[in-house]
């Protein structure tokens, strides 16, 4: 299931899509992930990525470039998940766009593991128990100009930056072995519903298949 924020003037164009209305959150939502794809409006200003039933939280240990100790870091990994503009790529019409929808769930592939490093929004719940969990807050970044939910050390404080962590190949979160698979910790979220997030750094790597078949992943029993 998936919730969508449907303006009010727009609310009669999503039920008569098959929306259908939940009173207690006062949302809209669309119950078979079948069904994404007429929806497409209202799910690409909020997110660039579905999530579809499960979110992982990846920890690895890097040194930190100002005090040199080690520091825990944090990103996110996803299997199964729709990438927004992947699926608008070449499409003009509405036939085309349930084609390439209908593809794009055929080509789903559970194995895989992809890191996607931050994603916006983080659920709220996920957020309170990161804050807690790792120093990964809100900060102020010169390097990018702008503030955001970032990993600092836990020894020094000071930010670990992105680009290091989920582009740079000695990054913790680039893998080529069974051994760099098991310095992770991996934690499995079931999401009760389905999730529209902006995601950074995503990209799929020739490895990523090597994260379920070696890693140690463990339930993390947050309701999401």
């Amino acid at each position: 299931m998936l919730i969508l924020n449907v303006p009010y003037n727009e609310k009669d164009e999503a039920k008569s899509l098959g929306a259908r209305w939940n009173a207690k959150i006062k949302k809209w939502y669309v119950q078979d992930n079948k069904d994404y794809y007429k929806f497409v409006k209202w799910i690409k200003p909020y997110g660039d990525i579905v999530i579809i039933d499960h979110l992982y939280v990846v920890e690895g240990i890097q040194k930190c470039f100002k005090c040199g100790k080690d520091t825990r870091v944090i990103g996110f990994g996803v299997d199964k998940h729709l990438y927004i503009d992947t699926l608008l790529d070449n499409v003009s019409d509405d036939k085309q766009l349930e084609i390439q929808f209908s593809n794009m769930l055929e080509q789903i592939n559970e194995e895989d593991i992809h890191i996607v490093g931050a994603i916006n929004p983080i659920p709220e719940l996920l957020m309170e128990y990161l804050k807690n969990k790792y120093n990964y807050k809100l900060r102020y970044s010169k390097t990018t100009n702008r503030s955001s939910i970032s990993n600092c050390c836990d020894n020094c404080d000071v930010l670990q930056g992105d680009f290091f962590l989920f582009y740079e190949v000695d990054s913790p979160f680039f893998i080529y072995s069974e051994e760099d698979v098991k310095k992770l910790k991996i934690y499995k979220i079931n999401l009760d519903n389905d999730i529209i997030v902006n995601c950074y750094s995503y990209g799929r790597a020739t490895f990523d298949n090597m994260f379920k078949k070696y890693g140690n992943i463990v339930l993390l029993d947050i309701k999401i």
